[in-house]
């Protein structure tokens, strides 16, 4: 975090000590807010990646569907194409 101090007319209205614990407040909430960031978004990251190796492995399964299928309609077509010729 950037190095921020009190502005200089709030700090002589409200003091040395008050001004720091204004600053240790703040300091505190940014670290607060940052660390639940940083959980909220590593949950979602790993969702994220759940959500993706889940769809990879739907996307394998209809590509080997396909391929079979292919290779059917191959076969057949290569067996009706030879007992035609013989």
């Amino acid at each position: 975090m950037k190095n921020l101090a009190v502005p200089a007319p709030l700090r002589e209205r409200l003091g040395d000590v008050p001004s720091g614990s204004l600053m240790n407040m703040f300091s505190d909430a940014h670290t607060i807010a940052t660390d639940s960031f940083e959980r909220r978004l590593d949950q979602d990251v790993s969702t994220l990646r759940l959500d993706i190796a889940n769809l990879r492995a739907d996307l394998l399964k209809w590509s080997f569907l396909f391929w079979i299928g292919q290779l059917a309609a191959v076969v057949g077509l290569v067996s009706v194409l030879l007992r035609s010729a013989g």
